[in-house]
């Protein structure tokens, strides 16, 4: 029996962090334009963000101007953060999910929850998602939420109070401080209907190529992506410094030459007034 039960707890023991994984989202990076950057939670020097990527729980995305990323999970849902946005994978468990907008604009189709909780925060609110295709943005200190062709999403501001339940084609606006207001139909986000479109089509696509991957084989790639992606972006870096430098240089040679044709053009005025000079003492001689 003593037998039974030591090898029934190192069972456990070793299922735990089995469990937990298949209890979290696996998150990865989808399609990538511009400047993208994967901030990792451990610290690690920041990397240049690359399709496949897998992402981890406190990890930031942040998306430069005219950029994008998508965010995939588990294959089934899809958040494409927009340009000039800072996303962050507070919690990835499926049981609380969390993630933190601290600026800029995101898409999202997710799938249906049932009892999972997920939740997008902003500086200004919180958004409880129930499965559906939202977008939401913060302009300042103010938040703005939308829901798209299906879903619900409620809505409450960041310092609590009444929230706002959004259904189908509603949106509403939380201010730093305030209660979101009451719903109204899109207008905000009218226009980015046709992305929404598009962004259920990119997630078909996602979805019929999607390969589960168990803890190991996540991390092994995670670690491979990372140092490529890192070594892609020091070698940018460095690019980019030798052109400053060049620059630089260029800058100072022009400068140099500047300042010499400014010197030998004063020496040239100096000998014409030296010789004007002459010559008219010559001429009251």
């Amino acid at each position: 029996m003593k037998l039974i039960a030591a090898t029934l707890a190192l069972f456990l023991a070793a299922s735990v962090p089995l469990r937990a994984q298949d209890d979290s989202w696996d998150a990865r990076l989808g399609a990538v334009s511009g400047d993208v950057t994967v901030v990792s939670a451990d610290g690690s020097p920041d990397a240049a963000g690359e399709d496949g990527m897998p992402l981890e729980e406190g990890d930031r995305v942040v998306v430069g101007e005219g950029g994008s990323a998508e965010v995939a999970l588990d294959g089934g849902s899809l958040i494409t953060v927009r340009e000039k946005s800072d996303f962050k994978i507070e919690k990835s468990a499926k049981g609380d999910t969390s993630f933190f907008l601290q600026f800029g604009s995101l898409l999202a189709k997710i799938q249906k929850l049932g009892n999972q909780r997920m939740r997008v925060r902003t500086p200004t609110a919180v958004a409880a998602v129930r499965g559906t295709e939202f977008g939401v943005d913060v302009d300042g200190d103010n938040t703005h939420v939308g829901v798209f062709d299906e879903g619900k999403v409620e809505v409450e501001g960041g310092a609590g109070g009444k929230p706002e339940l959004l259904i189908a084609n509603q949106e509403t606006s939380v201010a730093k401080g305030a209660a979101p207001i009451h719903a109204i139909q899109l207008q905000r986000f009218a226009a980015h209907r046709a992305l929404m479109r598009g962004h259920g089509r990119r997630l078909a696509a996602i979805r019929a190529k999607w390969k589960a991957l168990p803890p190991e084989a996540r991390r092994d790639l995670r670690k491979k992506l990372l140092e490529r992606a890192r070594e892609n972006r020091r070698k940018l870096l460095d690019k980019r410094a030798a052109l400053k430098q060049k620059a630089e240089e260029k800058r100072k040679q022009s400068a140099e030459r500047g300042q010499q044709r400014r010197q030998e053009n004063l020496r040239k005025m100096e000998e014409r007034r030296n010789k004007a000079r002459g010559g008219a003492r010559r001429e009251r001689r």
